[in-house]
């Protein structure tokens, strides 16, 4: 037996023995990694698992209801701008109206700051905090929210 079928026995006979261990080392790899994978999960990792407030998206208002009847908004023109946007933290309420001399749309914002206290919305503006009449319907789908307006209490009806 000459010298290269000697090492290529001896080559082969340690490509089996790698064979034979590499499952084990493989199984070791595959563990050492999702151990690492688990410990490097930080804080803000779970943060991000956090299920968001219900609440936070763009709403579309839909319908006003005044008391007696629900009025459909969705086809007046100027009823189509408006909108509730909520944010972490943020709330902006757009609202556009017919002016009744012109006939133009007339839009005014509104910003405040708000939070969810075990399931009643808040508006915060420094450290008081006002009941912002934000009530959840319809598996989250519908937004009402009671404003007062010329006097007269109205419900905005929204959906995401």
């Amino acid at each position: 037996m000459g010298t290269d079928e000697a090492l290529l026995i001896v080559a082969m006979s340690q490509l089996t023995i790698d064979m034979k261990t590499t499952p084990s080392f493989l199984k070791l790899f595959l563990v050492t990694v999702l151990v690492a994978i688990n410990l490097s999960c930080s804080k803000e990792d779970d943060e991000q698992l956090k299920v968001s407030d219900p609440a936070i998206g763009t709403w579309n208002l839909r319908a006003v209801y005044d008391g007696q009847q629900a009025v459909d908004v969705t086809e007046h023109a100027c009823f189509r701008d408006s909108r509730l946007t909520i944010n972490e933290g943020t709330m902006n309420l757009t609202l556009s109206v017919p002016n009744e001399n012109s006939g133009d749309c007339q839009t005014e914002t509104l910003q405040s700051n708000w939070i969810n206290d075990n399931g009643t919305y808040y508006l915060v503006d420094g450290d008081e905090r006002q009941r912002a009449n934000i009530v959840l319907n319809d598996n989250n789908e519908t937004l009402q929210m009671t404003i007062i307006a010329d006097g007269e209490q109205l419900a905005l009806l929204f959906r995401k």
